[in-house]
């Protein structure tokens, strides 16, 4: 890849290479780890939208939630980049955008003794599990509010006598 260099006129190709052929000493090598998800950060919850929000998204596949060590909260996709080569490296190094060129190796969880989260939710359980240990006030809340509004729904479709929400 070259560059302009102001004149208008292209330098001489760019010190960048293709990751393609990693040497086997670099801590990528072989890996492709932060290459087999996507995190993107989402409101610490303080409403019953926003619990009922992680509920939803809980009860997709290959979702989960996590709360970092800063105290962020992230939903997670697991899906791999259809870029990633066979060898687990990138297949458009030099085009990928600019997120992975911010990703640092030294801040990946392969380099780390400690995972990447200090809380993590694969299921609306584990969040409530979590919730009513960590949050107990939130937690009675947002049950509260929750049971209410299954209450009213099977009101109104006459299946009063159905079991109660999880978790109740």
């Amino acid at each position: 890849m070259s560059k302009e260099n102001g004149s208008g006129r292209r330098s001489g190709p760019s010190l960048e290479l293709a990751l393609l052929d990693l040497p086997s000493a670099h801590p990528c090598h072989g890996c492709g780890q932060c290459c087999h998800y996507i995190a993107t950060e989402i409101d610490n919850p303080s409403s019953f939208r926003d619990y009922d929000n992680l509920h939803w998204y809980l009860l997709h596949e290959d979702v989960c939630v996590y709360v970092d060590w800063e105290g962020d909260w992230f939903l997670e996709f697991r899906t791999t980049c259809r870029h990633l080569t066979p060898s687990r490296t990138c297949g458009i190094y030099e085009e990928r955008p600019q997120i992975c060129s911010e990703f640092s190796w030294d801040e990946c969880e392969k380099s780390s003794d400690e995972p990447a989260w200090k809380y993590r939710f694969e299921s609306y359980q584990e969040l409530l599990d979590w919730l009513r240990k960590r949050r107990p006030k939130a937690y009675e809340k947002y049950m509260r509010a929750r049971r209410k509004l299954v209450r009213k729904r099977r009101e109104a479709s006459g299946a009063a006598s159905a079991s109660p929400p999880p978790g109740a």
